[in-house]
């Protein structure tokens, strides 16, 4: 009897194993859940996302353009004269990634939450990736580059993102 017992005992935890291997972040309960409220994600003018206040305290004094940058349409803020030492910023809202589908596909990815926002950040040679889950169906991405003799304040490439993410949270409605 105990024997049986034994045998149905572990078959059962083979079982739950067996069908807890495919959970997500999200689904894991070590995963950082949004503590603040969910947020709208900018969609009709992507450069409005930052104030001329804001764009003068991150030191991003070049005119902001929409432009598109890996198939999601943005705004791109920059610092400094094409040529002369200065950083620059992507923003852009992904109304089908999110922020557990980033955190998956770059195993690498680390945590970094802002303002109650889970978020993960990617530091490569094409700079700075941040994804922030600020909606219950998309994400808020940023990719930051700081160049050499870029301004001090501004700091390296994940600290500019941070930066400029924790301001864009300020101007974004609650949805």
């Amino acid at each position: 009897m105990r024997e049986g017992l034994a045998a149905g005992v572990i078959v059962a935890g083979l079982l739950l194993a067996g069908c807890s291997s495919g959970a997500t972040p999200a689904d894991r309960p070590d995963a950082p859940g949004r503590s603040a409220p969910q947020k709208a994600l900018p969609t009709s003018d992507p450069c409005a996302v930052l104030t001329e206040e804001q764009l003068k305290t991150l030191v991003l004094d070049q005119e902001p353009k929409q432009v598109e940058q890996n198939g999601k349409q943005g705004c791109e803020f920059r610092s400094g004269a094409p040529g002369t030492p200065g950083w620059s910023v992507f923003v852009a809202a992904d109304p089908t990634g999110t922020y557990q589908q980033f955190v998956q596909a770059n195993q690498g990815a680390q945590e970094l939450p802002i303002a109650g926002y889970p978020s993960a950040i990617v530091n490569d040679e094409t700079g700075c990736h941040l994804t922030m889950d600020v909606a219950d169906s998309g994400s808020l991405k940023l990719t930051a580059l700081v160049g050499p003799g870029a301004p001090l304040e501004v700091g390296g490439s994940c600290d500019a993102a941070a930066k400029v993410a924790e301001s864009v949270l300020q101007n974004l409605p609650s949805a």
